[in-house]
């Protein structure tokens, strides 16, 4: 386990609709077990794009009030290598908040209230939840990377359930997608143990990747 150090504590009605960027990081996932699947011998090495589009679902689990609760939707994630645009939907489609980063700096624009700005997304989740969300860390924990403290990359295996701690969060790799010659995750799981809402977990679905 892992405990944020921050001691905010927002209101729920604050913090509950950004948590479906996470990634507010599945609906009806399916949660049968099968054998863990390695790479076949000749396939090709995964290499980062700076550029893509991912798009799937996520559920969010927290806990409120000492009660569970559960936080499903869909996500669109468009990345280069300088700008981030991240839209967030409803179980029904309904664009619930769209969050971007560029090189000017960060916006959160949701239905219904004013516009946030910040220098940089961590900065401007943290104003907004009170404490920090992973979104830069995304940008390579859903292409499956990590990154040693001087910023180079390094691919994770690219077989089921691979763990790793990174960030103050637990990651697991479910599942793997190797169609159309592109191996990539298909499944994660990340978790952490915060103060403001306990064991926070997220799971991410990845229905489309498309490198640009």
């Amino acid at each position: 386990m892992h405990q944020e150090n921050s001691a905010a504590s927002p209101h729920p009605t604050r913090y509950s609709p950004i948590f479906l960027l996470l990634l507010c990081l599945s609906i009806c996932l399916s949660g049968c077990a099968s054998a863990p699947r390695k790479p076949a011998d000749n396939a090709p090495e995964r290499r980062y794009h700076s550029d893509i589009q991912i798009n799937g679902r996520i559920l969010v689990r927290y806990q409120q009030n000492d009660k569970p609760q559960n936080l499903p939707g869909s996500f669109e994630w468009q990345q280069t290598s300088s700008d981030l645009t991240i839209t967030l939907l409803s179980q029904l489609g309904q664009t619930i908040a769209t969050i971007k980063q560029s090189a000017t700096g960060a916006s959160l624009q949701q239905a219904g209230q004013e516009t946030r700005y910040a220098s940089d997304i961590d900065s401007l989740l943290t104003d907004s939840l009170g404490w920090s969300l992973p979104v830069s860390g995304l940008r390579d924990w859903l292409q499956a990377f990590s990154r040693n403290p001087q910023g180079q990359r390094t691919a994770l295996a690219a077989q089921d359930n691979t763990e790793i701690d990174t960030d103050g969060w637990h990651l697991r790799y479910a599942t793997w997608d190797s169609g159309g010659n592109m191996t990539h995750p298909k499944r994660i799981d990340l978790q952490r143990t915060t103060l403001q809402a306990g064991e926070l977990s997220l799971r991410i679905a990845i229905d489309q990747w498309t490198p640009q």
